[in-house]
């Protein structure tokens, strides 16, 4: 029986959460039998009645599994929540990790589509065994009003000659962490996602990181619905005064994951940090002061800032 988890990461907000999880409830597969599905929610030291919700369906029925729970003490952002509930899904033996933020609906299918791209991109490399050698699937990301959701952009990349690939199913090297079903093979092979990243620029490092070892594809039939706010990207230049300070760690994060790629990503860095401190000064309604020295010291940080990849333990038992 192949193992699958779903972790979601949630911090302070239980009415999309409860969402989230009915949706997970109603995910059909193609073969019940064969498939063990469980969840586990991983909670950022919630305060709005998150964690009592979570503890009320703990080990839980879940379809044919069952609900887990993390429940950490402290808020460790986006990053360490997936790296916590990665960390536990591999030390449990799941075959695979479907990933992402509460406030993402799946459609009922979504799953299925996931393990169909999966499987049908794998024998689309010759010789090779079905399913081990992808990296990840991910899924078409919708915005509330059916149209696609601006911060969760893939990017695809051309076909090899080695690949006769489905209709639908495409060849990326990063995505965003909204809905995305990793295989336990490259997760063990490539190690967890980066927790001192916080927030921001963890997926993209994340998903180089899979997609330099391995294949991955988006599998355009498993459709998602991202709950945010609005339908907008994130923008400095533009952004609220509130959420600038945010800003530090996507700056901070970025130049760390391009120094990793080489001096090239550097320059495209760079380049990037120069153009959007002139759109600052020359758009930016308020703040300007505050949002270039936000900018200014996530780069200074990113100079030095190098945390190491960590790795799975040993499986143990459930």
């Amino acid at each position: 029986m192949k193992k699958i988890v779903a972790v979601v990461v949630t911090y302070n907000r239980i009415a999309l959460l409860q969402e989230c999880v009915a949706a997970l409830q109603n995910q059909q597969t193609d073969d019940e039998e064969s498939i063990q599905f469980d969840a586990l929610i991983v909670d950022n030291a919630s305060t709005d009645g998150t964690v009592e919700w979570i503890r009320q369906r703990t080990t839980q029925k879940f379809g044919t599994g069952t609900v887990y729970s993390l429940c950490l003490s402290e808020n460790s952002g986006g990053a360490g929540g997936f790296y916590a509930g990665m960390k536990w899904a591999m030390e449990q033996g799941y075959d695979a990790i479907w990933i992402m933020d509460d406030d993402t609906i799946p459609q009922p299918d979504a799953l299925a589509q996931l393990l169909r791209g999966m499987n049908a991109a794998a024998q689309a490399k010759t010789g090779q065994k079905q399913g081990e050698t992808v990296g990840f699937v991910s899924s078409t990301v919708l915005w509330t009003d059916g149209t696609p959701c601006r911060m969760n952009r893939q990017h695809e990349i051309p076909t090899t000659a080695e690949e006769s690939l489905p209709q639908g199913i495409c060849p990326v090297d990063s995505a965003t962490f909204v809905s995305l079903l990793f295989s336990r093979e490259a997760v063990a092979r490539m190690g967890l996602p980066l927790k001192d990243y916080f927030i921001w620029g963890d997926d993209k490092e994340y998903t180089l990181r899979i997609s330099g070892a391995f294949p991955c594809y988006h599998v355009k039939d498993s459709v998602v619905i991202h709950k945010m706010a609005t339908n907008a990207g994130s923008n400095i230049v533009m952004d609220e005064m509130s959420r600038v300070p945010r800003y530090y760690y996507a700056y901070r994060n970025d130049l760390c994951t391009a120094r990793r790629r080489g001096a090239k990503e550097v320059l495209i860095y760079l380049a990037a940090f120069a153009l959007n401190v002139c759109r600052v000064l020359l758009r930016s309604r308020d703040g300007k002061k505050e949002r270039v020295a936000t900018m200014w010291h996530g780069l200074k940080d990113g100079i030095t800032f190098s945390p190491e990849v960590e790795y799975a333990s040993e499986v143990g038992d459930l």
